[in-house]
């Protein structure tokens, strides 16, 4: 696999941009910005919808963002596990915490899979899932 690492940057820096969108709390067009429209975001995975496009992602978002006070996401361990000039696979270790309004936590360590495209000059995810390195306490 020959990865230019303008590409390589380009697909870690929308990872990041996902959890920044995410942590912000409120910038559910920041979260739609990393994927196509038709996107397939499924975290089904660990116990969450299965959703489609912006109209799908819009709708979960909402729901996490009216419940929580805060979030803090960490990736690590990135990897580029397919591609080709227009289509990527990449995979990233993640560490998710947040607090919900009502004073439940959670902490999750997992994994981040995104299927890319590249969209003009720019890469999109066009589908997402997720598990479970260490499932959360009960």
């Amino acid at each position: 696999m020959s990865l230019p690492i303008e590409d390589r940057l380009a697909i870690e820096d929308l990872l990041i941009a996902y959890c920044h969108a995410v942590d912000s709390l409120s910038d559910i067009d920041g979260i739609c910005a990393v994927f196509t429209e038709d996107a397939d975001y499924d975290l089904s995975g660990i116990g969450f919808p299965h959703k489609r496009g912006h109209a799908g992602i819009r709708e979960f978002f909402t729901g996490v963002f009216a419940g929580m006070a805060h979030h803090a996401h960490y990736l690590t361990n990135f990897a580029v596990t397919a591609y080709s000039a227009d289509t990527a696979s990449a995979r990233a270790y993640i560490i998710g915490m947040g607090r919900g309004k009502d004073g439940s936590a959670i902490t999750v360590h997992g994994r981040y899979y995104f299927d890319l495209v590249r969209t003009g000059t720019s890469w999109k995810a066009r589908r997402y899932t997720m598990d479970f390195l260490i499932p959360p306490s009960a």
